[in-house]
This record gives C-alpha cells, structure tokens and sequence, in this order.
C-alpha cells in the first residue's frame, strides 16, 4: 500500500527512496525518483528545485554513479550554440567561431 505524504515545514512531501538518474531536461536538471512504497511504473522525474530536501539520496546516487556529473556537463557542453563570424578588422581572414552563451 502506498505511503501518505509526511508534512515538511508545513506542506506534504512524498519520501523517495532512492535516485535513480539525472538528466538536463529544457536545461535544468532533473533526477529520476523511486517513491518510497510505491511502484516502479510510479517512478517519475522531478526539477532539481523539487528535490531539495533529498540531499542524500542524491549523493547517494552520485556515489554510485559518479560519471553521471560528467555526462551532464557534457550535455549542457553539447547545448552551447556556436555562431560563425567573420573578422572585419583582418581581411581575408578564416571564419572562426565564438561561443554565443544564452543569459
């Protein structure tokens, strides 16, 4: 039988049981939940800002998995958008590219 929500500073919170992934979703991160006393069709994966009470399983998961910090830097490394430009101060110069980061 699944378990109730237990109250954290007033609100219900669900307990996780463990972390299963994480992955960079419209940039932000997200990690994949096990629910504590529910199923693994139940699992879902919630923002980074909804985990915040779940230090442990999260370093948990990086312990065990410690190439996921890796794969994510990688992810968002593959997210940056390069632009060519061409130099005007130097003719016939080579097309170069520069990072255009996103604010």
């Amino acid at each position: 039988m699944p378990q109730s929500p237990v109250e954290v500073e007033g609100e219900g919170e669900y307990v996780v049981e463990e972390i299963l992934n994480s992955c960079l979703r419209h940039n932000k991160l997200e990690f994949l939940v096990k629910w504590e006393g529910y199923m693994s069709e139940n699992n879902s994966w919630e923002p980074e800002d909804n985990c915040k009470n779940v230090h442990n399983a999260i370093a948990t998961f990086y312990y065990k998995y410690p190439q996921a910090q890796r794969q994510i830097a990688q992810m968002q490394f593959n997210n940056l958008k390069f632009q060519p430009y061409q130099n005007f101060t130097q003719p016939n110069t080579l097309i170069v590219s520069h990072l255009e980061v996103e604010v």
